[in-house]
């Protein structure tokens, strides 16, 4: 599973204007499969923070039991971090349409590009949308070392719409997207 996140990181964007839902459709980008292979920033992952997610997003012990092959009580799971539970690239929040939302994501890369190598965020808040990044770089003094960022997003309360918004992290030699959906149910 961990290979499937090594390739997320290494995305290009796609043009909105083609499709509305592009979104949720695509991820954190087209995949480039020859840039793939040395992606910069890895979202890393395991077996725990699936079952942590599933059992954030209310499914019940027994099913996943059927899912994993082993017992499984989510009352007895440390819950996962952030707003969403989940180290993903991809992030969203769901507005209710009549109060301003809030949203904190927590979220930890490891970086598997060069190194020394400083990784500095560069934030699209579209009106209506506060999203504050800290720490605003983050620095990878060896490979393999892990980092980690918070996100938060404010959203005023808006009539059924989507926004798409993101943090882009670069470095000289790479880019890598977390898109950042938010929209109303």
């Amino acid at each position: 599973m961990a290979n499937f996140f090594y390739f997320l990181c290494q995305a290009k964007p796609m043009s909105r204007r083609l499709n509305n839902e592009a979104e949720f459709a695509y991820g954190s980008g087209q995949l480039n499969p020859t840039r793939a292979i040395s992606s910069g920033l890895v979202y890393d992952m395991d077996d725990l923070a699936y079952i942590q997610f599933l059992c954030h997003e209310g499914y019940n012990g027994s099913t996943l039991s059927v899912l994993v092959g082993s017992p499984i009580n989510c009352s007895t799971l440390l819950r996962g971090l952030g707003y969403d539970a989940i180290n993903f690239p991809s992030m969203q929040l769901i507005l209710k349409s009549t109060k301003d939302t809030t949203g904190v994501f927590r979220r930890t890369v490891t970086n598997v590009g060069t190194s020394p190598t400083i990784y500095n965020a560069n934030i699209k808040s579209p009106k209506g949308v506060e999203i504050t990044v800290k720490p605003t770089s983050l620095i990878f003094c060896r490979k393999l070392q892990k980092k980690s960022s918070t996100v938060v997003v404010k959203a005023k309360s808006m009539a059924s719409m989507q926004i798409v918004s993101g943090i882009i992290w670069k470095n000289p030699l790479y880019i890598v997207r977390s898109p950042i959906v938010i929209y109303t149910t």
